[in-house]
């Protein structure tokens, strides 16, 4: 907004924008969430684990909450993080960094991160990712069904 005051011509359009909550706990996202996808007609892998398996939220007596994470079904792009609790912030930053990337899930699920802390708990949520294959079966019984109902 300061740049079009000045007389840019900025926008959001097509960017990556994050959001966080500051609530107790924090609440961030970034990218496409379950029923954005479900709209767009985007395939998608869900992966979603509860923050008590985060060793940092542990050492912190913080385990409230959750990761979780939509994969393309089609490529292993990252298409959309929520987390819920301690420093959801900061670990979505991590995220939105890696989708800005455009790097696969798997770079976040092999990476060797600093242990304990919060970001290292990506490396469990995208270990949960479900096969591609596993996904697609799924993603053409869905459509099935659905193209069953309305004939």
């Amino acid at each position: 907004m300061r740049d079009n005051l000045n007389g840019g011509n900025r926008t959001t359009r097509d960017r990556l924008i994050p959001f966080c909550i500051f609530t107790d706990p924090e609440l961030a996202r970034v990218g496409l969430n379950e029923s954005q996808a479900q709209k767009q007609g985007i395939p998608y892998r869900l992966a979603k684990i509860p923050m008590a398996k985060v060793r940092r939220a542990h050492t912190l007596s913080e385990t409230r909450g959750f990761l979780k994470a939509l994969v393309s079904a089609e490529t292993d792009e990252i298409l959309g993080f929520t987390a819920f609790g301690t420093e959801a912030g900061e670990i979505m930053s991590v995220v939105q960094t890696a989708m800005l990337a455009k790097l696969p899930y798997t770079s976040l699920r092999d990476a060797i991160l600093a242990h304990p802390t919060m970001a290292e708990g990506l490396t469990v949520l995208f270990d949960a990712v479900p096969a591609r294959s596993t996904a697609r079966t799924t993603l053409y019984r869905h459509e099935e069904r659905e193209g069953q109902a309305a004939a």
